[in-house]
């Protein structure tokens, strides 16, 4: 050590089959990170506004491709990942394997900034208390691949995210001549097509808004959808009809990350469009994430956002946005098309139109039924029966 970005890239994290990177840049990471920025494209590395959204773009990856993604964070922004990693990612739920990089700030017995003190302390602890195996970054390049392999090899065969730990002074700092590579975003900022009626009335509910953007999902499509109640209406639905759920991936945990998780996804289906069916709450917790995904092009993902203005399956709690607002938020976000609908005609209208990162917003009533059914399925069966699904 230190080691050069490049051939670290090169022959520790490439001779091990990971060539995708997404996460928060960090300043132990600084030279590795600005390698990957300065010379790989979207996809194969991106840059994520919060750490969770890195971990469940790289839980989506897994599902379509089988492979590891890195995904790399200060240990400060772990707190932010701990959501996706322990209600999405972890074996106790759908077991995902990944490799998170975490730089060390705060290590024990070296001199470091007060808001490290206590994460850098207490790092190690965290792993071990979510039960996430780790090796911290050895000295030379050979020890250093063959720890990367080791964790690799535990993540797959354990069904587990797995860590390695950076300490300071890991890297050299990449020195590039040109410029950096910029994102390939969209063109333009696409105009929201209102296609809503001039009454108060609003004759669509959350479940018969997901009824009919089912009936426009293709048998080549595949559906995401987001934590709680919509996840149930969409099981209720699948059931009665007797329809296949193998293309259907229920995001029962992680809220806020669905549309990262479909991105993910997109990544390794690439002919296939992705339906990702999201809550105003949900898609409000991590909007940061989701206006990163919605400026790359090439993911062909239809975000379906069911606007009810409320938090249902916790009670019907008043969301804090109102929905003038809502829209006037959505109008700033760079997707291809984005869409404000509130009747049947014009979200089967909408979907059908939609074409690569499209968004459509439905305004529903409150509607709900009394005693909707809960998935029963082993999440681990979910998992395996949607990627054979996309073999």
């Amino acid at each position: 050590m230190p080691f050069d970005p490049r051939q670290f890239y090169d022959e520790a994290l490439e001779a091990n089959g990971i060539n995708v990177a997404f996460g928060v840049p960090d300043s132990v990471l600084n030279g590795l990170s600005s390698y990957l920025s300065a010379t790989k494209s979207i996809p194969e590395h991106i840059f994520m506004a919060s750490e969770g959204g890195a971990v469940a773009l790289a839980a989506g990856y897994h599902l379509t491709t089988r492979k590891l993604a890195l995904v790399y964070m200060q240990n400060s922004g772990l707190a932010n990942a701990l959501n996706p990693l322990q209600s999405l990612a972890v074996k106790e739920v759908f077991g995902i394997p990944m490799l998170l990089m975490i730089g060390w700030r705060g290590k024990p017995g070296v001199k470091d900034e007060p808001q490290h003190a206590l994460i850098g302390s207490r790092l190690l602890e965290i792993l071990t208390a979510n039960d996430l195996p780790y090796e911290e970054l050895p000295e030379t390049m050979l020890e250093a691949r063959e720890s990367i392999a080791r964790l690799s090899a535990t993540s797959l065969e354990g069904k587990s995210p797995v860590a390695l730990i950076i300490p300071p002074q890991s890297f050299l700092d990449y020195r590039h001549d040109k410029p950096p590579r910029l994102s390939p975003t969209l063109p333009y900022r696409s105009t929201l097509q209102n296609w809503t009626s001039d009454t108060l009335e609003l004759p669509l509910s959350r479940e018969t808004a997901i009824r009919y953007v089912l009936q426009q999902v293709r048998k080549t499509d595949i559906t995401v959808c987001s934590l709680g109640e919509a996840i149930r209406e969409l099981y209720m639905l699948r059931k009665e009809k007797r329809e296949s759920m193998s293309t259907d991936f229920m995001c029962i945990g992680a809220m806020g990350h669905a549309f990262a998780l479909a991105h993910g996804i997109a990544m390794g289906c690439s002919s296939r469009r992705v339906f990702c069916i999201d809550g105003d709450g949900s898609f409000l917790m991590h909007v940061g994430n989701n206006a990163a995904l919605a400026n790359i092009s090439g993911h062909d993902v239809v975000h379906v956002i069911i606007y009810n203005g409320a938090y249902g399956s916790t009670g019907g709690q008043a969301l804090t946005l109102s929905k003038t607002n809502f829209v006037a938020m959505a109008e700033g976000l760079p997707y291809k098309q984005k869409f404000l609908v509130d009747r049947a005609e014009m979200l089967k209208s909408a979907c059908a139109s939609a074409q690569a990162n499209s968004l459509i917003i439905v305004t529903v009533n409150n509607f709900v039924r009394e005693s909707l059914p809960r998935p029963s399925d082993n999440p681990h069966m979910w998992k395996d029966t949607f990627m054979k699904s996309l073999l």
